[in-house]
């Protein structure tokens, strides 16, 4: 394969994850909102309830008296009511838990507004699913329309190419080619998230931790929630710009391509394997012929031909003759209906 298309390659390759690295400072922006407001309520509890400190797991289960209850219930459940009608079933599920209960615990009471402070970081407006949702969906345009580009710049394709609508993208962000969407995923992580954080404080209120301690620990689930979102936003990232890569290929009529590997001392042994293997468009399978291959995966394709294309000068050979250079912007708004 010529330089020029590797190049490309790897360039659209790295702009795909610039996109993503930008959606997870939002990332960490909002996880670091959440961790502040839960640190708060903790704040908040161990203010009513400390002694010397600290908070037992025996103080921390004892019932709310009425005006505790009456209080929670003014305050909190009216809270959740309103965020239920926004059609999120978790908001549903928390409320229901707990609207009718007659007796809940001081650590109930805690928990739940935790909870709710999670459901509204992963799910609610602008929370990481719609961050995730908005990031991958900027990350297949972008590098859907740039590689359609990059065929017109070298003579590969000379037509118009249509636009992509909300219900042309909420299709494609629904591939299913690991098992299972984004979303359910994301989900998953917010389930594991609160359950350390329900762990750590079990743990803080039987060993008797000093509330700095408790918010170290907390701190420390935040660092792993980010790092494992971290971990699906870059591969979901890898994942979107080669299935963009993909119906580029298909809408350009390139048969085959290459797998392009990023070689250093991270490089891994299948991505190493996998390097400069060609593979038929109609042969693309995620994690099998085309990556990624892995978690975090920088492994990427590039369209493959017989005979080598190459740029020369300021004009390229095409079906009609030379064609001239041309900006991307000019492209887009000359060729994209």
């Amino acid at each position: 394969m010529s330089r020029y298309w590797d190049e490309r390659a790897a360039q659209r390759e790295m702009e795909a994850q610039l996109i993503a690295s930008k959606y997870l400072s939002q990332y960490q922006n909002r996880l670091r909102e959440a961790q502040l407001e839960i640190i708060r309520e903790i704040e908040a509890f161990y203010g009513r309830y400390a002694v010397e400190n600290k908070v037992t797991m025996k103080e921390a289960r004892k019932i709310l008296n009425s005006k505790e209850l009456e209080e929670f219930k003014s305050v909190n459940l009216e809270k959740f009511r309103a965020l239920s009608l926004t059609g999120n079933p978790e908001y549903n599920l928390l409320l229901n838990a707990i609207s009718y209960r007659v007796r809940i615990s001081r650590l109930e009471a805690l928990e739940a507004k935790i909870r709710m402070t999670m459901i509204e970081l992963y799910g609610g407006t602008n929370g990481l699913q719609d961050i995730t949702y908005s990031g991958l969906a900027e990350v297949y345009h972008d590098s859907y329309f740039k590689h359609m580009y990059d065929f017109y710049q070298a003579g590969v394709f000379a037509g118009s190419v249509a636009r992509l609508d909300d219900d042309t993208m909420k299709t494609i962000l629904s591939y299913n080619w690991s098992g299972k969407e984004f979303s359910p995923r994301i989900w998953g992580h917010q389930s594991e998230a609160l359950q350390k954080i329900q762990n750590e404080l079990e743990k803080s209120f039987t060993a008797g931790r000093s509330l700095k301690r408790t918010s170290r620990a907390l701190a420390n689930v935040a660092d792993v929630s980010y790092s494992r979102a971290e971990a699906l936003v870059r591969t979901e990232a890898n994942f979107f710009h080669g299935y963009a890569a993909h119906n580029s290929y298909q809408d350009a009529g390139v048969d085959k391509y290459e797998i392009l590997a990023t070689l250093d001392f991270r490089t891994s042994d299948r991505c190493r394997e996998e390097d400069g293997e060609i593979y038929d468009v109609s042969n693309y399978q995620p994690g099998k012929t085309a990556p990624p291959f892995h978690v975090r995966c920088r492994s990427t394709t590039v369209a493959y031909f017989d005979e080598d294309e190459y740029m020369d000068g300021e004009q390229r050979q095409s079906k009609d003759g030379l064609v001239d250079t041309v900006t991307f912007k000019d492209w887009y708004n000359q060729y994209v209906a």
